[in-house]
């Protein structure tokens, strides 16, 4: 069939024109319904080629290539300047990148083949796009052609401003077992659904832990029955439980009894704190800091020292982590961890040393902290430890978080973790990752994770590995900067921690996962490292398909152009998180002011048509969502400056990045990660709308309301 534009007439069928004599490209409501299966007039052109107006925008799907034509945009429109929500879309697969001069969400013509899955007759369709396609940017207003252009996306945005449809589901119901009345109905609220057209709702309904009815409130009520519980929200916000795709939950349960620093401003605070600690501590026993915490919040601006540690408790060993790279310890620490003035730096480590003694500060990182790490303190005993992350799951669920991905797991965390399913602890929904390093690792991993037996509340997806450090080990192109009295080497460009076999032995690693069915994440910062992660995941995907795996790179600081589009090439999705609203200051000090505003850059990975989540890497920074959705929509840091103003995202995509995507990284976007009819009624209520308030509001925002399968978990003021 010619390439001709087709039309939809009154009748419901359609009207072909030949190209060069058409004006009006088909809509796509016209092949898409509102529950996203293709209409009948998309049935009857499966095969055909044609043309579709839209806006182009990144695709939620892994699948490698494919971006999303919708009606409407997110992003301010080129053609009226408004923001309009998102209707229904439909999927493109360009035969060739796209022209860089088309940005996403721009106003767009795309030609191709519409494709449908090999429907039967009306049987249902399990995929449809619109394939092999070729994109043209509509002419903008400026141009001749641009009042045209801006007319027909006017005709039909107002077509499409009828509130019936824009509040009609997703998608049909899925079904839900049982019958009867709800057991919670929630109403009188204003919650936002993070389904695919952006609706709004007044109450839902909620059955055996699923939500069984979404809309308005009269509709709803009509599940209630005698015993049903009547939640009324009074006008507040909800929106679906938040969802953490990393975050140490396992090691921020060890960070809760540990001396607590965040709101240090000064040494003399933190020298009061371990103080304190040891007074009710026996001599000789360890004190331990907490990780969450950063010395650019101290007046001094660094890390405190041996000798100002020794001052507040000379009869302990003191071990203070900042983050997972670096740790700052007293003298009887040092002494016990093997450590001397004369000390050699260990490989891929740095053991910092007075400038003008040479003596050691106290300061290790990376590697030179092993050293101390490993004469502090051992994980407490299980039943220490599973009441340790009962309260670290307590406190997630007091933000409004109700599922997360642990991503270094071994043998003894997942002891803990089977303990609290057996005795239906868990209010957390926990994916959990097992940490590996090499190929003996590998094996051990994929073992471990086969025989256990995942359900909706633990479930163990896959091996993470780690090619380089933090901020100052990630493994740059570019020597770091040198920062007096802590990183003194004019070459030194961070750690590239690949297996002993080198990038072989890590791709032998990435086949096994891959020929296990599995998922791999690996913590990427540095674009040298990254750059070998992609190069390494690309060589697996010759050989085995990884989209539908749903690989990860994690942290994505400093990704080459060329890395952002072989991810975007062979379906390789990302993971963000807000370190540097404490790490800010080290990224700045150690890399440059241009590097540093250049790290973690969400907008561009957003419309490289990356899937992208995000998430705290807590207890490393604040484990608070809210703080990190308003690092993602400001850029600010903790201490009042921004970096990268120009990788900003809005509000609304900071929540879907912390639902809807972080589901979809997960695989399980079919039960989690928005509010409809089907899914786990897993939701948070608010105490302000995120969306709709001044941006540096978000970090204020509390959960009132937490539900997990519809169990309150957390109430607070409600």
């Amino acid at each position: 069939m010619n390439p001709d534009l087709l039309v939809p007439d009154a009748t419901g069928g359609c009207t072909a024109l030949r190209a060069a004599g058409g004006t009006d490209g088909l809509a796509v409501g016209a092949l898409v319904d509102p529950h996203e299966t293709p209409t009948p007039l998309a049935r009857r052109l499966d095969g055909a080629a044609i043309r579709v107006r839209g806006y182009l925008a990144p695709s939620l799907s892994p699948r490698a290539g494919r971006f999303l034509l919708t009606e409407a945009s997110l992003a301010p429109c080129h053609l009226c300047g408004n923001i309009h929500g998102v209707a229904v879309g439909l999927a493109v697969e360009p035969s060739a990148p796209i022209a860089a001069d088309i940005a996403m969400h721009e106003a767009v013509e795309v030609a191709g083949v519409l494709s449908l899955s090999a429907p039967e007759a009306d049987g249902p369709v399990r995929d449809f796009a619109l394939r092999d396609c070729t994109v043209v940017r509509l002419p903008r207003p400026d141009s001749a052609a641009g009042s045209e252009a801006k007319a027909w996306l006017r005709r039909f945005l107002d077509e499409r401003s009828d509130p019936v449809a824009r509040t009609r589901p997703m998608r049909p119901a899925r079904p839900v077992t049982g019958a009867g009345p709800a057991d919670t109905v929630l109403t009188n609220g204003h919650i936002r659904t993070v389904d695919r057209l952006s609706t709004t709702a007044e109450a839902v309904a909620i059955r055996g832990g699923r939500f069984i009815a979404v809309g308005d409130a009269d509709e709803v009520a009509t599940h209630a029955g005698p015993d049903t519980e009547i939640l009324d929200l009074a006008g507040r916000t909800a929106v679906p439980g938040l969802i953490d795709s990393h975050i140490h939950q396992f090691y921020l349960g060890l960070n809760l009894p540990t001396v607590q620093l965040l709101d240090a401003r000064s040494v003399a605070d933190v020298q009061a704190r371990i103080a304190e600690r040891a007074a009710a501590t026996p001599d000789g026993e360890w004190i331990v800091g907490t990780s969450g915490w950063h010395e650019s919040l101290l007046a001094e601006g660094r890390m405190p020292t041996r000798w100002e540690l020794d001052e507040a408790a000379p009869d302990n060993p003191v071990i203070v982590p900042r983050g997972g790279h670096v740790v700052t310890v007293n003298s009887k620490a040092l002494e016990r961890a093997g450590i001397a003035d004369d000390t050699p730096d260990p490989v891929g480590g740095v053991i910092v040393r007075d400038p003008a003694s040479g003596a050691a500060t106290g300061v290790l990182l990376e590697s030179a902290a092993y050293f101390a790490r490993r004469v502090a303190p051992l994980i407490p005993p299980e039943d220490e430890m599973a009441d340790l992350l009962k309260a670290a799951m307590k406190e997630l669920n007091s933000y409004g978080v109700v599922s997360v991905t642990d991503p270094v797991i071994d043998e003894t965390s997942m002891a803990v973790y089977r303990r609290l399913r057996d005795e239906d602890a868990i209010t957390v929904r926990s994916e959990l990752l097992y940490k590996a390093a090499d190929r003996a690792g590998t094996e051990r991993g994929i073992a471990a994770m086969q025989a256990e037996t995942g359900d909706d509340m633990l479930c163990f997806p896959g091996i993470k590995f780690m090619l380089d450090g933090g901020v100052e080990g990630a493994r740059l192109a570019e020597p770091y900067r040198i920062v007096p009295g802590e990183q003194p080497h004019a070459d030194y460009r961070g750690l590239l921690m690949t297996p002993p076999g080198g990038e072989e032995e890590f791709v032998e690693c990435l086949k096994l996962v891959a020929e296990a069915g599995m998922q791999a994440q690996t913590h990427g910062v540095g674009d040298e490292a990254i750059d070998v992660i992609i190069r390494c995941y690309a060589a697996v995907a010759e050989q085995t398909p990884i989209a539908d795996l749903r690989w990860t790179l994690m942290h994505v600081f400093l990704p080459t152009d060329e890395a952002i589009e072989t991810m975007r090439r062979i379906g390789v999705l990302a993971t963000v998180q807000d370190h540097p609203v404490l790490l800010g200051h080290n990224q700045r000090r150690w890399w440059g002011d241009e590097r540093a505003a250049a790290a973690i850059p969400i907008r561009r990975l957003i419309d490289s048509g990356l899937l992208v989540g995000g998430g705290t890497d807590g207890p490393v920074v604040p484990v608070d969502p809210f703080l990190s959705m308003w690092w993602m929509v400001t850029r600010g840091t903790l201490l009042g400056y921004t970096l990268g103003e120009d990788q900003a995202i809005s509000a609304a995509e900071a929540l879907e990045l912390y639902t809807v995507n972080n589901a979809r990284i997960m695989g399980v976007e079919d039960e989690r990660g928005s509010i409809e009819p089907g899914k786990q009624a897993d939701l948070a209520v608010l105490s302000q709308d995120i969306v709709e308030i001044e941006a540096d509001e978000i970090r204020n925002t509390r959960a009132l309301l937490t539900l997990v399968g519809g169990k309150v978990v957390h109430r607070d003021g409600m």
